[in-house]
């Protein structure tokens, strides 16, 4: 009888020493978690207050690793529609934060980390980051910034926001479009894996 209690206590504890420790698997970020749904993603922003929503189809990510550094692009929009373009070098397993440009090209951010493109109307560039100019050549901290980052089974979850002025250039006093403006945004989308991974 005692034998049989003995056994019976050492199978609970059992029980309850693996069910912690697949709890504190489940909460370990560098473990791969379970699928996300569709509905779960998003990429929304303002222009100027003005509120824009792309959806998640129209969102794409690359991943090259050709260039002086790896460099990570959030591409949301439709070709000669309104988008916006998200541009970092920073190590995408853990939470970033990318200034709105600079001036070493190692950076691959000299026009800047964040692009409104096809706005008010096709063919407009609005970048955050202009090299070429003192008043718009000055980096300001957090303009992209990754908030969370996911490993699933073929790719990454990446969760973030953005926030900073993009630059109407020289031309604005001849035309009423070309104007600085501010661009603020949220994300969460999935970057899935072709031939590299990080």
């Amino acid at each position: 009888m005692k034998k049989n209690t003995f056994l019976i206590i050492c199978l609970m504890l059992l029980t309850i020493f693996s069910c912690n420790s697949k709890t504190e698997k489940s909460t370990n970020t560098s473990e791969i978690i379970e699928e996300v749904s569709q509905d779960e993603f998003y990429f929304t922003f303002t222009i100027d207050g003005k509120e824009i929503s792309i959806k998640p189809d129209d969102v794409s990510t690359s991943y090259n690793t050709a260039l002086p550094k790896v460099t990570f692009k959030i591409l949301a929009g439709n070709y000669g529609e309104i988008s916006v373009v998200l541009t970092t070098t920073a190590d995408m397993t853990k939470p970033s934060s990318t200034p709105s440009g600079s001036t070493n090209y190692d950076e691959q951010i000299t026009q800047g980390s964040v692009s409104l493109q096809n706005y008010p109307e096709k063919n407009y560039v609005f970048n955050s980051f202009d090299k070429g100019s003192a008043s718009t050549s000055v980096p300001v901290p957090n303009a992209f910034v990754i908030t969370k980052t996911e490993k699933v089974s073929d790719g990454r979850i990446i969760t973030g926001t953005f926030n900073v002025k993009v630059f109407g250039g020289d031309n604005k006093k001849n035309d009423p479009n070309i104007k600085d403006r501010m661009v603020v945004g949220k994300f969460r989308i999935k970057h899935t894996f072709s031939d590299t991974k990080f």
